[in-house]
């Protein structure tokens, strides 16, 4: 009954919300507001333990323990994942189904389950709070109209949510921190009491009841509502500033739980004794608490119920909505659910969640929604355990086996307990993400307008472009005086009723939760009316600083790419001449190379050709000793002595000469590499030499200008995989700069300095570790000056005079090491210490390799 979404991203609608400019969630929440969504879940404790306590006594202690110990394993494993995938938004949901991306279908399941676990809670806290006033209002003799009040509560979240998430985070944290030092204030003074105090009926009880497992796995299941709902700081991950910091929640969290899940059952249990409190947490935290509190109690359990029940239906509201909005945005749900308005707010989802939570409201009395929705709850987190365990063996799980024995345990509550609540109820609960996961596959097929994403991102539009006419102002201004007038004729019909009672502490209950409802309205008043406004006003100059760093990031961009177009065509220019010129060298080394070949080959023919002529005149004149009148002066003219004498060294001479040139010629051929175009493994050295052989006769004694010695300290390299040829012309450039600066440094020195410190160009090789190769190739001349070696592998730049230099060399040497083998190439020198240029290349061209910082590789060459 489900659809992949993933598969349809060639859909019109898919693709008209994925193009939308505000698809992902800003992160506009500072880590505090985080918290404040986090520690709201710990705070609905009184919920489950009032009713546990009436139902079990002592017993319920075995309950809470180990329900204390699986939420803190809980809130580090979802720690653990949040730390993973910091981009993901609704927390341990979604990370459920990340974990099952082999079982879709089961994560849709447990992610729906999750969903509706959560989606009651407006719904139960709202109940809640209509009884904590209806047993105020009893007790003054006063009516009290619980379906109005149960649906108001209800919807009084939602309508703070619409306005954003912004909102709700800052009450959050305005609410949150006076609840949960009540909270914590009624575990330790109750447990201060209970120690200390003469009046204490004993910190232990007498006896404890027995243990029975029906009951036990009964009360553990409704006890997962608040067990396994302490991680919800996750939920917030994608919204935070700072994820990491939110994710500390957690661990602040599991400092928390003991405290109030251990504390707050035990003072319930020793204090809390006198009969007839039919299971209202407000009676029951009364009595409990009137022995420490003294009068004070009434008031201050108010306080702590009204607070708690209305941060956790807040945190509903935000929290559900972020769930469908990953799911949708991953693919599992309908693409609508992805929709995200100018504000942030997750609007299509948050209707959804309320039109459940109302219906959630529908099934009636607290414990039938409990369970119903327990269930789905329970097997989501089953189902969680279960995926863990599936992912054993990788990063993602951090105790698969224990997460094993946590299912196998579940499944038994589960069972057990469920069916000792009622199997209808059960069933329902198995059903109800069924249920949804079916309306969702269906809702694309409906012909109604707002199940579709377009019509939310008209809607969004038109609020655009209508956000400052006259009719905005009058719905801002009717929103404002509903809103006051409301909460005026609200205030004035309970000061009404009221008014002639002396009993003083239903007064203060009464006005603590007025004063905690009306913050929620006020909040209300100030997100439809002031805020959107504000929001304008932030928006503009948000729009026109962005302008701003828009023209000024274009303008960077136009000079970049100037620059680049530049260096390309410098580059063009030079690589077309070095081109051409290998091109003609290769042409040349390959005419020369044949009749070379024909004459050193035959060389050695005429030799030895020669030496049989030679052997025949030494022959004849052995046998004929008086030669003709002819002969004899022939043989002077010709200095035959001497010419037998010289024809063998001649011929000699020949040979080498022809092997010269043979040499000269694959030196040629070896530089120009023109039959090496594709990077292959080559020497180092034989590309050196090459280089050398060309440049050998700048490197000559001549009449002008000493000769330059060459000293080669080559180590032990392997074949590196390079572009030979590029790498030659590296090599070229290198040396052929450090002979200039050297005849320009001995043009500049007289002939004793020179003797005194010769010309040198010092040739090094070297692997750095197993992974690099270094070339250093340093002349012993005047060195560079500072100014001109920051410029030195820019185009164009040059200290040669005007038509002696391009500025080329370098900078294209720069790119064929950089680019081309990603390695790197510096020039290290000091004026009147020569200059060193050291190129390291990688031996194997790995991606990996690229990543090695230059203070590494260079560590060798300082």
């Amino acid at each position: 009954m489900t659809t992949d979404y993933s598969l349809v991203s060639t859909d019109t609608e898919h693709h008209s919300l994925t193009s939308h400019s505000m698809m992902r969630l800003p992160r506009s929440l500072s880590v505090i507001e985080t918290w404040g969504f986090g520690l709201t879940t710990p705070i609905g404790w009184l919920n489950v333990a009032v009713p546990m306590h009436e139902a079990l006594g002592t017993q319920a202690m075995f309950v809470w323990l180990p329900g204390v110990i699986i939420s803190m394993l809980l809130n580090l494993q979802v720690k653990h994942l949040g730390t993973l995938w910091p981009e993901m938004s609704g927390g341990t949901a979604n990370y459920t189904v990340r974990l099952l991306k082999r079982y879709p279908g089961l994560g849709r399941y447990a992610a729906i389950g999750y969903i509706i676990g959560w989606v009651s809670v407006p719904a139960v806290n709202a109940i809640v709070l209509t009884d904590l006033i209806k047993a105020n209002l009893d007790g003054l003799g006063v009516g009290c109209p619980e379906m109005l009040l149960k649906v108001t509560f209800t919807i009084l979240p939602f309508i703070v949510a619409f306005s954003g998430t912004k909102a709700l985070g800052i009450l959050q944290v305005f609410l949150v921190i006076p609840s949960l030092l009540l909270g914590l204030a009624f575990c330790l003074q109750g447990i201060g009491w209970l120690t200390f105090s003469p009046l204490s009926p004993g910190f232990f009880p007498q006896s404890f009841s027995g243990f029975h497992f029906n009951e036990w796995t009964k009360w553990y299941f409704f006890g997962a509502y608040i067990f396994y709902g302490c991680e919800t700081s996750a939920a917030f991950v994608a919204d935070s500033q700072k994820p990491s910091r939110t994710l500390r929640g957690l661990s602040l969290i599991n400092w928390i739980i003991p405290v109030l899940f251990l504390g707050a059952p035990w003072v319930l249990m020793r204090l809390a004794t006198i009969p007839n409190n039919d299971g209202n947490a407000f009676l029951n935290l009364v009595t409990a608490g009137s022995f420490f509190w003294g009068s004070s109690a009434s008031f201050l359990v108010t306080v702590l119920i009204a607070s708690g029940c209305l941060l956790n239906a807040a945190a509903s509201a935000v929290l559900i909505p972020r769930i469908l909005y990953q799911l949708s945005l991953d693919g599992h749900l309908s693409p609508v659910f992805s929709f995200v308005s100018r504000r942030g707010v997750l609007e299509p989802a948050v209707v959804l969640t309320f039109l459940i939570s109302l219906l959630c409201l529908g099934l009636g009395d607290l414990n039938r929604v409990a369970v119903v929705t327990g269930t789905s709850w329970f097997v989501s987190f089953m189902i969680f355990h279960l995926a863990l365990w599936l992912r054993r063996g990788h990063k993602e799980a951090k105790w698969p086996e224990l997460s094993l024995f946590f299912f196998c345990v579940e499944a038994v509550i589960l069972l057990v307990g469920g069916l000792a609540w009622g199997w209808q109820d059960l069933l329902i609960g198995l059903f109800f993400p069924i249920a949804i996961l079916g309306l969702d596959a269906v809702m694309p097929l409906i012909p109604f307008a707002p199940f579709h994403g377009n019509w939310w991102l008209k809607r969004h539009r038109v609020q655009l472009n209508h956000s400052h006419n006259q009719n905005f102002v009058l719905l801002q201004i009717c929103t404002l005086i509903v809103c006051v007038c409301g909460a005026v004729l609200v205030t004035w019909d309970i000061r009404g009723r009221l008014e002639g009672n002396n009993n003083q502490d239903v007064k203060a209950n009464l006005l603590a939760v007025l004063l905690l409802v009306i913050t929620f309205v006020e909040v209300a008043i100030a997100c439809w009316t002031t805020l959107p406004q504000v929001a304008t006003i932030s928006e503009a100059h948000a729009q026109k600083e962005k302008l701003a760093a828009t023209a000024t990031a274009q303008a960077e961009q136009l000079e970049l790419a100037l620059n680049n177009l530049q260096q390309t065509q410098a580059q063009l220019i030079q690589t077309e001449k070095m081109s051409s010129l290998g091109q003609l060298v290769a042409g040349v080394a390959h005419e020369i190379n044949n009749p070379v070949n024909f004459i050193h080959g035959n060389l050695t023919h005429v030799g030895e050709y020669t030496q049989d002529l030679l052997k025949l005149i030494n022959l004849y004149q052995q046998y004929d000793t008086n030669p003709d009148l002819k002969i004899q002066d022939l043989t002077k003219e010709i200095d035959l002595d001497f010419l037998v004498t010289d024809l063998p060294k001649i011929l000699d001479s020949m040979q080498v000469g022809t092997e010269r040139i043979r040499q000269i010629v694959l030196t040629l051929r070896n530089f120009s590499r023109l039959d090496e175009a594709e990077m292959k493994p080559v020497n180092i050295h034989e590309g050196i030499d090459s280089t050398l052989m060309i440049l050998r006769n700048q490197l000559k004694l001549k009449c002008e200008q000493p000769e330059i010695e060459v000293i080669k300290n080559y180590g032990k390299l392997p074949e590196v995989e390079c572009y030979a040829g590029q790498l030659n012309q590296v090599f070229m450039n290198i040396i052929k700069n450090a002979i200039d600066a050297l005849h320009e440094y001995n043009a500049s020195r007289d002939i004793q300095a020179i003797l005194d410190k010769p010309s040198q160009i010092i040739i090094s090789t070297q692997t750095i570790g197993s992974d690099w190769v270094n070339i250093s190739i340093k002349d012993n001349g005047s060195g560079i000056p500072e100014s001109a070696k920051q410029r030195l592998f820019d185009p164009f730049f040059t200290t040669k005079p005007v038509g002696e230099g391009t500025g080329l060399g370098l900078s294209i040497s720069y790119q064929i090491v950089a680019d081309k083998h990603r390695g790197y190439l510096k020039c290290i020198s000091q004026p009147g210490q020569g200059a060193e240029f050291c190129i390291q290349i990688p031996i194997r061209q790995c991606q990996h390799l690229h990543e090695t910082t230059d203070a590494h590789l260079f560590s060798l060459t300082k």
